[in-house]
């Protein structure tokens, strides 16, 4: 495993979560692992899954309280520009 791989979740910024997210993704997908390095890998990835999941909820809720409307909070829903994933 890598060093990143060693850092506490909580202190991973969302971009660094989710790169670590995608290479145990990529190493789950691979053949060379025993199920108990499967397993710590698996572990890992549900964390950073819900790391990241607070990340996004955290920055939503920010961008709904600066959305406002005469002076009172208006909650707008995202709508994505027409071709953009989501």
């Amino acid at each position: 495993m890598s060093q990143e791989c060693n850092r506490n979740i909580s202190e991973l910024t969302f971009e660094e979560a989710l790169k670590e997210l995608e290479m145990v993704i990529s190493r789950l997908e691979s053949d060379d692992l025993s199920l108990d390095e499967a397993i710590e890998l698996f572990k890992r990835g549900v964390s950073l899954s819900a790391h990241c999941n607070a990340k996004l909820e955290r920055a939503e809720g920010t961008v709904k309280l600066l959305i406002q409307n005469q002076g009172k909070i208006e909650e707008v829903p995202f709508i994505p520009a027409e071709g953009d994933e989501v």
